[in-house]
Protein backbone atom coordinates (compact mmCIF):
# COMPACT_ATOMS: atom_id res chain seq x y z
CA UNK A 1 0.00 0.00 0.00
CA UNK A 2 2.81 2.43 0.89
CA UNK A 3 4.49 1.69 -2.45
CA UNK A 4 1.24 2.37 -4.34
CA UNK A 5 0.79 5.63 -2.44
CA UNK A 6 4.38 6.65 -3.26
CA UNK A 7 3.81 5.97 -6.97
CA UNK A 8 0.60 7.97 -6.89
CA UNK A 9 2.39 10.87 -5.23
CA UNK A 10 5.08 10.82 -7.89
CA UNK A 11 2.53 10.85 -10.71
CA UNK A 12 0.91 13.92 -9.18
CA UNK A 13 4.30 15.58 -8.69
CA UNK A 14 5.35 14.92 -12.29
CA UNK A 15 2.06 16.36 -13.52
CA UNK A 16 2.64 19.40 -11.33
CA UNK A 17 6.17 19.69 -12.66
CA UNK A 18 4.79 19.66 -16.18
CA UNK A 19 2.36 22.44 -15.27
CA UNK A 20 5.01 24.55 -13.52
CA UNK A 21 7.99 24.00 -15.77
CA UNK A 22 6.58 23.38 -19.23
CA UNK A 23 6.82 19.61 -19.73
CA UNK A 24 3.19 19.43 -20.83
CA UNK A 25 3.24 22.49 -23.13
CA UNK A 26 5.98 24.90 -24.21
CA UNK A 27 6.27 27.70 -21.67
CA UNK A 28 8.53 30.49 -20.67
CA UNK A 29 9.89 30.10 -17.17
CA UNK A 30 10.60 32.73 -14.64
CA UNK A 31 14.21 33.88 -14.89
CA UNK A 32 16.21 33.53 -11.69
CA UNK A 33 13.72 35.55 -9.68
CA UNK A 34 15.58 34.82 -6.46
CA UNK A 35 18.72 36.48 -7.87
CA UNK A 36 17.11 39.46 -9.54
CA UNK A 37 14.72 40.36 -6.72
CA UNK A 38 17.18 42.88 -5.28
CA UNK A 39 20.12 44.35 -7.21
CA UNK A 40 22.39 46.89 -5.55
CA UNK A 41 23.75 49.32 -8.14
CA UNK A 42 26.60 51.53 -7.05
CA UNK A 43 25.09 55.01 -7.40
CA UNK A 44 27.25 56.55 -4.67
CA UNK A 45 29.59 58.89 -6.58
CA UNK A 46 33.08 57.44 -7.07
CA UNK A 47 36.00 58.58 -4.95
CA UNK A 48 36.69 58.29 -1.24
CA UNK A 49 36.23 62.05 -0.85
CA UNK A 50 32.64 61.94 -2.14
CA UNK A 51 31.91 58.79 -0.13
CA UNK A 52 33.06 60.46 3.09
CA UNK A 53 30.65 63.36 2.47
CA UNK A 54 27.61 61.10 2.24
CA UNK A 55 27.85 60.86 -1.54
CA UNK A 56 26.81 64.52 -1.95
CA UNK A 57 28.97 65.54 -4.89
CA UNK A 58 26.76 66.61 -7.82
CA UNK A 59 26.91 70.25 -6.74
CA UNK A 60 30.62 70.17 -5.80
CA UNK A 61 32.30 67.88 -8.39
CA UNK A 62 35.70 69.58 -8.16
CA UNK A 63 38.05 66.65 -8.73
CA UNK A 64 38.69 63.94 -11.34
CA UNK A 65 35.68 61.85 -10.27
CA UNK A 66 33.47 64.58 -11.77
CA UNK A 67 33.90 62.75 -15.11
CA UNK A 68 31.23 60.30 -13.86
CA UNK A 69 29.38 62.29 -11.19
CA UNK A 70 28.92 65.61 -13.02
CA UNK A 71 31.29 66.20 -15.96
CA UNK A 72 30.66 69.97 -15.87
CA UNK A 73 32.77 70.13 -12.70
CA UNK A 74 35.96 69.16 -14.56
CA UNK A 75 36.64 72.77 -15.55
CA UNK A 76 37.88 73.69 -12.07
CA UNK A 77 40.92 71.43 -12.59
CA UNK A 78 43.88 73.46 -13.82
CA UNK A 79 46.52 70.70 -13.97
CA UNK A 80 46.53 67.20 -15.50
CA UNK A 81 45.82 64.52 -12.93
CA UNK A 82 45.24 60.80 -12.50
CA UNK A 83 42.79 59.48 -9.92
CA UNK A 84 42.35 55.87 -8.79
CA UNK A 85 39.87 54.40 -6.29
CA UNK A 86 39.55 50.98 -4.70
CA UNK A 87 36.43 49.84 -2.84
CA UNK A 88 35.52 47.09 -0.41
CA UNK A 89 31.77 46.46 -0.05
CA UNK A 90 29.75 44.37 2.37
CA UNK A 91 26.17 43.62 1.34
CA UNK A 92 23.37 42.52 3.67
CA UNK A 93 20.59 41.18 1.44
CA UNK A 94 17.42 40.06 3.25
CA UNK A 95 15.39 37.26 1.67
CA UNK A 96 12.32 35.32 2.79
CA UNK A 97 14.25 32.11 3.17
CA UNK A 98 13.37 30.56 6.55
CA UNK A 99 10.02 28.81 6.88
CA UNK A 100 8.36 28.67 10.30
CA UNK A 101 5.16 27.00 9.07
CA UNK A 102 3.67 25.70 5.86
CA UNK A 103 3.00 29.14 4.36
CA UNK A 104 4.85 31.60 6.63
CA UNK A 105 8.43 32.69 6.05
CA UNK A 106 10.93 34.69 8.08
CA UNK A 107 13.69 36.88 6.64
CA UNK A 108 17.27 35.66 6.56
CA UNK A 109 20.17 37.94 5.70
CA UNK A 110 22.59 36.84 3.00
CA UNK A 111 25.29 38.77 1.16
CA UNK A 112 29.04 38.83 0.69
CA UNK A 113 32.19 40.95 0.78
CA UNK A 114 33.55 42.18 -2.55
CA UNK A 115 36.47 44.38 -3.49
CA UNK A 116 37.51 46.00 -6.73
CA UNK A 117 39.38 48.83 -8.46
CA UNK A 118 36.18 50.84 -8.79
CA UNK A 119 37.30 53.98 -10.62
CA UNK A 120 40.18 55.44 -12.60
CA UNK A 121 40.33 58.74 -14.46
CA UNK A 122 42.86 60.78 -16.43
CA UNK A 123 42.10 64.50 -16.81
CA UNK A 124 43.64 66.93 -19.31
CA UNK A 125 42.70 70.62 -18.85
CA UNK A 126 42.83 72.90 -21.89
CA UNK A 127 45.49 75.64 -22.06
CA UNK A 128 42.96 78.46 -22.11
CA UNK A 129 41.01 76.95 -19.16
CA UNK A 130 37.80 76.98 -21.21
CA UNK A 131 37.66 73.25 -21.82
CA UNK A 132 38.74 70.01 -20.12
CA UNK A 133 38.73 66.42 -21.33
CA UNK A 134 38.87 63.20 -19.28
CA UNK A 135 39.04 59.46 -19.85
CA UNK A 136 37.62 57.20 -17.16
CA UNK A 137 36.53 53.72 -16.11
CA UNK A 138 33.78 53.26 -13.52
CA UNK A 139 32.13 50.19 -11.98
CA UNK A 140 28.38 50.65 -11.55
CA UNK A 141 27.74 47.24 -9.98
CA UNK A 142 29.76 44.50 -8.31
CA UNK A 143 27.50 42.19 -6.35
CA UNK A 144 27.92 38.63 -5.12
CA UNK A 145 25.67 36.40 -3.04
CA UNK A 146 24.95 32.78 -2.15
CA UNK A 147 21.65 31.77 -0.58
CA UNK A 148 19.57 28.79 0.47
CA UNK A 149 15.78 28.85 0.88
CA UNK A 150 13.79 26.44 2.98
CA UNK A 151 11.21 24.30 1.20
CA UNK A 152 8.28 26.28 -0.18
CA UNK A 153 4.89 24.81 -1.01
CA UNK A 154 4.08 25.19 -4.70
CA UNK A 155 1.18 22.74 -5.00
CA UNK A 156 -0.37 22.42 -1.51
CA UNK A 157 -0.01 18.95 -0.05
CA UNK A 158 2.13 17.54 -2.82
CA UNK A 159 5.13 19.55 -3.82
CA UNK A 160 7.85 21.42 -1.93
CA UNK A 161 10.40 23.73 -3.44
CA UNK A 162 13.71 24.28 -1.57
CA UNK A 163 16.15 26.55 -3.40
CA UNK A 164 19.92 26.86 -3.57
CA UNK A 165 21.40 29.71 -5.53
CA UNK A 166 24.42 31.86 -6.23
CA UNK A 167 24.84 35.04 -8.22
CA UNK A 168 27.55 37.41 -9.33
CA UNK A 169 26.93 40.63 -11.24
CA UNK A 170 29.68 42.93 -12.49
CA UNK A 171 29.19 46.04 -14.58
CA UNK A 172 31.69 48.60 -15.80
CA UNK A 173 31.68 51.55 -18.16
CA UNK A 174 34.44 53.29 -20.10
CA UNK A 175 33.88 56.95 -20.88
CA UNK A 176 35.15 60.08 -22.54
CA UNK A 177 34.06 63.34 -20.89
CA UNK A 178 34.30 66.89 -22.22
CA UNK A 179 33.53 70.09 -20.30
CA UNK A 180 33.31 73.60 -21.79
CA UNK A 181 32.67 77.05 -20.35
CA UNK A 182 29.80 79.14 -21.73
CA UNK A 183 29.79 82.44 -19.88
CA UNK A 184 28.93 81.80 -16.21
CA UNK A 185 27.77 78.25 -16.89
CA UNK A 186 29.94 75.15 -17.34
CA UNK A 187 28.52 72.29 -19.37
CA UNK A 188 29.86 68.75 -19.45
CA UNK A 189 29.02 65.69 -21.53
CA UNK A 190 30.29 62.11 -21.16
CA UNK A 191 29.73 59.27 -23.61
CA UNK A 192 30.09 55.77 -22.12
CA UNK A 193 30.51 52.24 -23.38
CA UNK A 194 29.07 49.86 -20.75
CA UNK A 195 29.40 46.14 -20.18
CA UNK A 196 27.58 43.96 -17.68
CA UNK A 197 28.14 40.30 -16.88
CA UNK A 198 25.46 38.21 -15.17
CA UNK A 199 26.26 34.88 -13.54
CA UNK A 200 23.46 33.07 -11.74
CA UNK A 201 22.75 29.47 -10.84
CA UNK A 202 19.46 28.37 -9.26
CA UNK A 203 18.53 24.82 -8.27
CA UNK A 204 14.96 24.22 -7.15
CA UNK A 205 14.42 20.73 -5.72
CA UNK A 206 11.10 18.94 -5.77
CA UNK A 207 10.64 16.61 -2.86
CA UNK A 208 8.15 14.44 -1.03
CA UNK A 209 6.49 15.90 2.09
CA UNK A 210 7.27 13.45 4.87
CA UNK A 211 5.25 15.48 7.38
CA UNK A 212 3.09 18.61 7.35
CA UNK A 213 6.02 21.02 7.17
CA UNK A 214 9.06 18.84 6.46
CA UNK A 215 10.69 18.03 3.14
CA UNK A 216 11.96 14.56 2.37
CA UNK A 217 14.72 13.57 -0.04
CA UNK A 218 14.48 15.45 -3.36
CA UNK A 219 13.92 13.36 -6.48
CA UNK A 220 13.50 15.98 -9.22
CA UNK A 221 15.36 19.26 -9.70
CA UNK A 222 14.67 22.32 -11.77
CA UNK A 223 17.98 23.99 -12.64
CA UNK A 224 18.50 27.36 -14.28
CA UNK A 225 21.86 28.76 -15.29
CA UNK A 226 22.72 32.20 -16.64
CA UNK A 227 26.27 33.15 -17.63
CA UNK A 228 26.61 35.84 -20.25
CA UNK A 229 27.84 39.37 -20.97
CA UNK A 230 26.14 42.15 -22.89
CA UNK A 231 27.19 45.67 -23.86
CA UNK A 232 25.49 48.98 -24.44
CA UNK A 233 25.93 52.75 -24.62
CA UNK A 234 25.01 55.54 -22.25
CA UNK A 235 25.74 59.19 -21.65
CA UNK A 236 25.80 61.82 -18.93
CA UNK A 237 25.06 65.55 -19.22
CA UNK A 238 26.00 67.96 -16.43
CA UNK A 239 25.73 71.65 -15.69
CA UNK A 240 27.51 73.80 -13.12
CA UNK A 241 26.60 77.40 -12.25
CA UNK A 242 28.81 79.47 -9.96
CA UNK A 243 27.12 82.79 -9.15
CA UNK A 244 29.82 83.58 -6.58
CA UNK A 245 33.10 82.22 -5.29
CA UNK A 246 31.32 80.70 -2.28
CA UNK A 247 28.21 79.17 -3.82
CA UNK A 248 27.60 76.85 -6.78
CA UNK A 249 24.79 74.68 -8.12
CA UNK A 250 25.09 71.51 -10.19
CA UNK A 251 22.61 69.49 -12.24
CA UNK A 252 23.13 66.09 -13.86
CA UNK A 253 21.24 63.60 -15.99
CA UNK A 254 22.50 60.09 -16.78
CA UNK A 255 20.96 57.76 -19.36
CA UNK A 256 21.97 54.12 -19.01
CA UNK A 257 21.65 51.14 -21.37
CA UNK A 258 19.48 48.03 -21.31
CA UNK A 259 21.29 44.68 -21.28
CA UNK A 260 20.05 41.39 -22.68
CA UNK A 261 21.69 38.03 -22.04
CA UNK A 262 21.42 35.10 -24.42
CA UNK A 263 23.00 32.20 -22.53
CA UNK A 264 20.13 31.29 -20.18
CA UNK A 265 19.31 27.59 -19.83
CA UNK A 266 16.62 25.77 -17.87
CA UNK A 267 16.07 22.05 -17.47
CA UNK A 268 14.33 19.50 -15.27
CA UNK A 269 16.51 16.75 -13.85
CA UNK A 270 14.72 13.46 -13.27
CA UNK A 271 15.84 10.55 -11.05
CA UNK A 272 18.90 8.92 -12.57
CA UNK A 273 20.21 12.18 -13.97
CA UNK A 274 18.03 12.50 -17.09
CA UNK A 275 17.75 16.16 -18.12
CA UNK A 276 14.71 17.56 -19.92
CA UNK A 277 15.32 21.01 -21.46
CA UNK A 278 12.66 23.64 -20.85
CA UNK A 279 12.04 26.87 -22.71
CA UNK A 280 13.10 30.12 -21.13
CA UNK A 281 13.38 33.76 -22.11
CA UNK A 282 16.45 35.81 -22.85
CA UNK A 283 16.59 38.01 -19.75
CA UNK A 284 16.68 41.74 -20.36
CA UNK A 285 17.31 44.37 -17.68
CA UNK A 286 17.33 48.16 -17.81
CA UNK A 287 19.93 49.98 -15.72
CA UNK A 288 18.26 52.81 -13.75
CA UNK A 289 18.60 56.32 -15.14
CA UNK A 290 19.87 59.05 -12.79
CA UNK A 291 18.74 62.69 -12.53
CA UNK A 292 19.72 65.03 -9.74
CA UNK A 293 20.87 68.36 -8.48
CA UNK A 294 22.94 69.73 -5.64
CA UNK A 295 24.75 72.71 -4.24
CA UNK A 296 28.01 73.51 -2.48
CA UNK A 297 28.46 76.44 -0.11
CA UNK A 298 31.71 77.72 1.41
CA UNK A 299 30.97 79.87 4.47
CA UNK A 300 34.74 80.14 5.04
CA UNK A 301 37.84 79.23 3.06
CA UNK A 302 38.29 76.14 5.22
CA UNK A 303 34.74 74.76 5.27
CA UNK A 304 32.47 73.49 2.49
CA UNK A 305 28.90 72.24 2.91
CA UNK A 306 27.24 70.22 0.18
CA UNK A 307 23.90 68.51 -0.42
CA UNK A 308 22.28 66.54 -3.29
CA UNK A 309 18.86 65.24 -4.23
CA UNK A 310 18.99 62.41 -6.79
CA UNK A 311 16.09 60.60 -8.51
CA UNK A 312 16.84 57.03 -9.62
CA UNK A 313 14.54 55.29 -12.09
CA UNK A 314 14.60 51.80 -10.59
CA UNK A 315 11.36 50.96 -12.41
CA UNK A 316 13.48 50.30 -15.52
CA UNK A 317 14.59 46.99 -14.02
CA UNK A 318 11.14 45.48 -14.65
CA UNK A 319 9.51 47.92 -17.05
CA UNK A 320 7.67 46.94 -20.25
CA UNK A 321 10.97 46.38 -22.05
CA UNK A 322 12.38 44.10 -19.34
CA UNK A 323 12.12 40.32 -19.38
CA UNK A 324 13.09 39.00 -15.99
CA UNK A 325 9.83 37.70 -14.53
CA UNK A 326 7.42 36.09 -16.95
CA UNK A 327 5.47 32.85 -17.33
CA UNK A 328 3.37 31.61 -20.21
CA UNK A 329 3.20 34.26 -22.97
CA UNK A 330 -0.32 35.64 -23.20
CA UNK A 331 -1.35 33.37 -20.36
CA UNK A 332 -2.15 33.53 -16.69
CA UNK A 333 -2.99 36.99 -15.36
CA UNK A 334 -1.41 36.32 -11.98
CA UNK A 335 2.01 35.73 -13.58
CA UNK A 336 2.09 38.60 -16.08
CA UNK A 337 5.09 40.92 -16.07
CA UNK A 338 2.94 44.00 -15.37
CA UNK A 339 2.23 42.65 -11.88
CA UNK A 340 5.90 42.98 -10.90
CA UNK A 341 7.33 46.41 -10.26
CA UNK A 342 10.01 48.47 -8.51
CA UNK A 343 9.29 52.02 -7.41
CA UNK A 344 11.53 54.86 -8.48
CA UNK A 345 13.45 56.31 -5.54
CA UNK A 346 14.74 59.68 -4.37
CA UNK A 347 17.98 59.74 -2.42
CA UNK A 348 18.99 62.72 -0.27
CA UNK A 349 22.65 63.19 0.64
CA UNK A 350 24.56 65.77 2.61
CA UNK A 351 28.09 66.32 3.84
CA UNK A 352 30.83 68.67 4.94
CA UNK A 353 34.58 69.06 4.57
CA UNK A 354 36.88 71.04 6.88
CA UNK A 355 40.45 71.75 5.75
CA UNK A 356 43.47 72.75 7.88
CA UNK A 357 47.24 72.56 7.57
CA UNK A 358 49.89 70.56 9.39
CA UNK A 359 53.15 72.02 8.21
CA UNK A 360 53.11 71.83 4.40
CA UNK A 361 50.50 69.06 4.36
CA UNK A 362 46.84 69.82 3.82
CA UNK A 363 44.50 67.76 6.00
CA UNK A 364 40.77 67.38 5.36
CA UNK A 365 38.14 66.06 7.79
CA UNK A 366 34.90 64.90 6.18
CA UNK A 367 31.53 63.60 7.33
CA UNK A 368 28.11 63.07 5.84
CA UNK A 369 24.76 61.32 5.94
CA UNK A 370 22.27 59.94 3.44
CA UNK A 371 18.97 58.13 3.09
CA UNK A 372 18.92 54.59 1.71
CA UNK A 373 15.45 53.73 0.35
CA UNK A 374 14.30 50.14 -0.11
CA UNK A 375 14.44 49.03 -3.77
CA UNK A 376 13.18 45.47 -4.21
CA UNK A 377 10.86 43.96 -6.78
CA UNK A 378 7.25 43.94 -5.53
CA UNK A 379 4.10 42.22 -6.68
CA UNK A 380 0.58 43.55 -7.21
CA UNK A 381 -2.21 40.99 -6.96
CA UNK A 382 -4.68 41.24 -9.85
CA UNK A 383 -8.34 41.64 -8.88
CA UNK A 384 -11.11 39.15 -9.64
CA UNK A 385 -9.04 36.07 -10.42
CA UNK A 386 -11.46 33.32 -11.39
CA UNK A 387 -8.94 30.52 -11.92
CA UNK A 388 -7.92 28.62 -8.75
CA UNK A 389 -4.41 28.26 -10.19
CA UNK A 390 -4.18 32.01 -10.78
CA UNK A 391 -5.43 32.72 -7.28
CA UNK A 392 -2.88 30.33 -5.79
CA UNK A 393 0.02 31.88 -7.74
CA UNK A 394 -1.13 35.38 -6.81
CA UNK A 395 -1.14 34.48 -3.11
CA UNK A 396 2.28 32.81 -3.41
CA UNK A 397 3.94 35.77 -5.12
CA UNK A 398 2.26 38.20 -2.74
CA UNK A 399 3.91 36.41 0.18
CA UNK A 400 7.32 36.03 -1.44
CA UNK A 401 7.69 39.50 -2.94
CA UNK A 402 5.84 41.62 -0.39
CA UNK A 403 6.70 39.79 2.81
CA UNK A 404 9.78 41.81 3.71
CA UNK A 405 9.59 45.12 5.54
CA UNK A 406 9.77 48.20 3.32
CA UNK A 407 11.90 50.69 5.18
CA UNK A 408 13.96 53.73 4.22
CA UNK A 409 17.16 53.63 6.22
CA UNK A 410 19.67 56.31 7.13
CA UNK A 411 23.40 55.97 6.60
CA UNK A 412 26.41 57.87 7.87
CA UNK A 413 29.92 58.33 6.54
CA UNK A 414 33.25 59.90 7.37
CA UNK A 415 36.83 60.09 6.23
CA UNK A 416 40.19 61.82 6.00
CA UNK A 417 42.23 63.35 3.22
CA UNK A 418 45.87 64.42 2.91
CA UNK A 419 47.49 66.52 0.20
CA UNK A 420 51.30 66.57 0.04
CA UNK A 421 52.97 69.46 -1.83
CA UNK A 422 49.79 69.91 -3.84
CA UNK A 423 50.71 66.89 -5.97
CA UNK A 424 49.77 63.73 -4.15
CA UNK A 425 46.37 63.37 -2.53
CA UNK A 426 45.35 60.38 -0.40
CA UNK A 427 41.75 59.93 0.76
CA UNK A 428 40.07 57.23 2.85
CA UNK A 429 36.40 56.91 3.74
CA UNK A 430 33.92 54.59 5.43
CA UNK A 431 30.20 54.59 4.73
CA UNK A 432 27.72 52.68 6.90
CA UNK A 433 24.11 51.72 6.39
CA UNK A 434 22.37 48.51 7.33
CA UNK A 435 22.14 47.22 3.73
CA UNK A 436 25.63 48.26 2.52
CA UNK A 437 28.94 49.00 4.24
CA UNK A 438 31.71 50.50 2.14
CA UNK A 439 35.38 51.28 2.64
CA UNK A 440 37.06 53.39 -0.02
CA UNK A 441 40.59 54.51 -0.67
CA UNK A 442 41.66 56.98 -3.38
CA UNK A 443 44.91 58.32 -4.78
CA UNK A 444 45.23 61.45 -6.92
CA UNK A 445 48.47 62.42 -8.65
CA UNK A 446 48.72 65.90 -10.17
CA UNK A 447 51.35 66.89 -12.75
Amino acid sequence: MQRIRRCAYRLVWLAALGWVGGLVAPAYAQVDEESFQQLEFNFIPPGARATAMGGAFVGLADDATAAQTNPAGLLVLIRPEIAVEGKFLNYDIPRLASRNSLFDFEPTTFGANVGSPAFVSIVFPGKNKRWTVALFRHEFIRLKDEFTFDARTIVPGFLFFPVEGSMKFTGEQYGLALAVRLGQVDIGVAGKFARMKAESLIRRDFCEPIEFDLCGAPFVANVESLNDTDTGWGFTVGLMWRPSSRFQVGLVGEINPTFQWEDDTLYAELPGGTQIPLETIRPRLGIPHRFGGGFAYRPTDQLVLTADVVWLQYSRIVDDNAELLYFYPGGDRALAIENFHISDRVEVRGGAEYVFFVGSTTVALRAGGFVFPERRIHYTKPANLSSPADAFWADTFDRLYNGLEDKTRVGVSGGLGFVVQNRLQVDVAYSWSKPVKQFSGSLVLRF
